[in-house]
């Protein structure tokens, strides 16, 4: 028997599998989320921050630079032979303002650097189109910056040299770019913290939309879960309180209850082990039946020749008997006991062949299995100047307990040679053919026949003949119903009076 797949398994198996790839999912959903979310704070964290830092710095020193550029502008009107407080302070605006000077520009180049390694750091579009006007903003600044600090050290140098009306003349201009170059400052950074600030609420708010994503789909998994896993007890709770109803039925002794099967049936091999069952309990219940039929033909049919059987030994035991007779007597006493030994031994036969029916299948050849049938019949056969044509050629092969299909074999060799036409030669052709995936055996002969319409139903019983001047038990169809219905097989017969008999036999 071929091992049925484990439905019940396979869907378990096959659902959860489906509930992983969704958790799956919906892990490598929140996962790139995070991953996402991670790399724009990773872009707050070292690009923006850094050049806010540095941009912060820039500011820090111009102002400071500024403020020197005043103090020397005030110290130079101060100044006069003798006032060491006034030359002093102007030295030191001086060189303050110089270095500070330098240090703008030690900024502004260390900025231009940081924006042109954000640019290869950064794969954002809209961070790296900031940083592209960021570095031209810079890069002006940087040129502004250049201009102002060489009109502002010309003053410096006027101061130094105590031309102090031409100093405080040119310090407006210089003034007026210090002014627009600290307002370019400024604006840079705050167009960079704007920026800054509006990606960290980016980031913020697609965390709050990572969340609900994930909540949603979270709920949704639920849902698909709870309706997966209410719809798979469902289709197993369904069939088993089938299965019990059904249980209920048979205890009742309703041995036709069956469960209906679905295509797609989750327990389907619950189901069909269940109509299985059923089947083999009405089939038990079935062959009970035909056995207490069979014991009472058998009790029958034994009965006329005991009860014959005993009023010859009572002939026997009388005195006044005569030679001739006795002789008659034993005579009739031996037909009686050969009568007896023949319904017996067909009794026999038939409890050996229930014994015999759950051997286990092999694969056997069909002619050879005939062929040793033949063999042990080969005296009859030439007896009846029979022929028999075989042609196995579209099945050659069935599996089949040996032992059964070569008592089937037996027996409808024994019925063609029993019920022969006297008045023509015997022909008997056997052929196997594969009808609807069935192995189905073929036996017809051109012998007396019967009415198989008329008889269909008696032909099965034991101890049938329909043929009264021929000696036999009448078992040979009943032992081959046995076991065809055993495997579940069929057999259909077709027959009229003289024109011989044909006997399909659905094996498996």
């Amino acid at each position: 028997m071929t091992k049925r797949p484990n439905r019940i398994k396979e869907v378990i198996l096959r659902r959860s599998t489906f509930i992983i790839f969704l958790i799956l999912i919906l892990g490598a959903f929140g996962l790139l989320r995070i991953v996402t979310t991670h790399k724009d704070i990773d872009d707050v964290a070292n690009i923006d921050l850094p050049i806010i830092e540095i941009l912060t710095q820039v500011e820090t020193n111009q102002l400071e630079q500024a403020i020197s550029f005043e103090r020397a502008i005030r110290y130079a009107e101060e100044m006069s032979p003798g006032n060491e407080v006034a030359i002093h302070g102007f030295a030191e605006a001086d060189s303050t303002f110089r270095y500070l000077a330098q240090l703008v520009d030690v900024d502004l180049l260390e900025a231009e650097q940081a924006v042109t390694d954000a640019l290869k750091m950064t794969n954002q579009e809209a961070q790296r189109i900031k940083l592209k006007g960021l570095l031209l903003s810079i890069k002006k600044l940087e040129s502004d910056h250049t201009s102002y600090e060489d009109h502002a050290l010309e003053v410096m140098d006027l101061l130094e040299e105590g031309r102090l009306e031409e100093a405080v003349f040119a310090s407006e201009r210089v003034e007026s770019e210090e002014d627009q170059f600290n307002k370019q400052v400024e604006g840079v950074l705050m167009r960079h913290e704007m920026f800054t600030e509006a990606l960290v609420k980016i980031v913020e708010q697609e965390e709050v939309l990572s969340m609900k994503w994930i909540v949603t789909l979270t709920l949704l998994f639920i849902i698909l879960s709870l309706l997966a896993v209410y719809t798979f007890s469902y289709k197993i709770w369904r069939p088993l309180e089938d299965i019990r109803t059904g249980a209920e039925r048979i205890g009742k002794g309703n041995l036709s209850t069956r469960i209906k099967l679905s295509s797609n049936s989750i327990t389907s091999d619950i189901v069909e082990s269940f109509n299985e069952m059923a089947d083999r309990l009405s089939y038990s219940q079935k062959e009970i039946d035909q056995f207490i039929h069979f014991s009472y033909s058998t009790a029958d049919d034994l009965k006329a020749p005991i009860t014959n059987l005993g009023s010859l030994l009572d002939m026997l035991s009388k005195d006044n008997l005569n030679a001739s007779n006795f002789k008659a007597i034993l005579n009739n006493a031996k037909k009686t006991n050969q009568q007896l030994e023949k319904s017996v031994n067909a009794l026999v036969e038939v409890n050996k062949v229930r014994e015999e029916l759950p051997s286990d299948k092999e694969e056997l050849i069909v002619d050879e299995v005939l062929k040793e049938v033949v063999a042990n019949t080969i005296t009859k056969i030439k007896s009846s100047n029979a022929t028999i044509k075989k042609d196995f050629s579209e099945c050659p092969m069935v599996e089949y307990p040996k032992s059964q299909l070569r008592v089937i074999f037996k027996h409808l060799l024994a019925n063609s040679l029993a019920y022969r036409d006297p008045e023509k030669p015997l022909q008997i052709k056997v052929k196997s053919k594969r009808v609807n995936g069935y192995t189905t055996i073929i036996f017809k002969d051109n012998g007396l026949g019967f009415d198989s319409i008329k008889y269909k139903d008696e032909i099965f019983r034991p101890y049938t003949r329909l043929h009264s001047h021929v000696d036999g038990a009448g078992l040979g169809l009943y032992v081959i119903k046995t076991i065809i219905d055993y495997h579940r097989g069929g057999i259909r017969v077709e027959s009229e009076p003289r024109n011989g008999a044909t006997i399909a036999i659905r094996l498996n």
